[in-house]
This record gives structure tokens, C-alpha cells and sequence, in this order.
């Protein structure tokens, strides 16, 4: 299944464009690499695993964090969770 997010075209200073709809939207933080990881097929726990070596952040900071994260994603109708 392709989703939205696998199409968006992002630049380094977190501006991501959809190019079917026209949409913009403005990352901020590690919401880019996470982004980029995602687009290549990242699974949870690599991206779980890239919080954790990149931040100063517990385990279960970084699982929150992510979980908000891929909720907002989904939310946004950008990203579908496996099932």
C-alpha cells in the first residue's frame, strides 16, 4: 500500500510537499529523519532505535513520543500503521 507520506518531497529545512494535492507541511525536530526513515521502509522499532541513539530520552519517553508521532501521521491521513 503506498501512502501519502512515501510520495511527499522533503527538504532539509523540514518543508514537505505532497504533489498529488498540493498540501505543505512544516516538520520540526527529529520529525524529519523520522519522515525520511519511514519513507524507506523503517519499521517501529528503528525508529524507536534512531530516537534512542540520536536524544537523551528513556525508553518509554521515546516510545511516547513515537507513538504521538505515528499517531499524528495517521491522523493527518499521511501514514497507515501495519497491521
Amino acid at each position: 500500500m503506498t501512502t501519502i507520506l512515501e510520495n511527499l518531497l522533503l527538504n532539509d529545512r523540514g518543508i514537505a510537499f505532497d504533489p498529488a494535492s498540493g498540501e505543505t507541511y512544516r516538520l520540526v525536530g527529529p520529525a524529519v529523519h523520522l519522515v525520511r526513515l519511514l519513507q524507506k521502509g523503517a519499521d517501529d522499532a528503528a525508529l524507536l532505535q534512531y530516537l534512542l541513539e540520536e536524544y537523551d530520552v528513556d525508553e518509554s519517553t521515546a516510545r511516547r513520543d513515537l507513538d504521538v508521532f505515528l499517531g499524528t501521521l495517521e491522523q493527518m491521513k499521511l501514514w497507515e500503521a501495519a497491521p
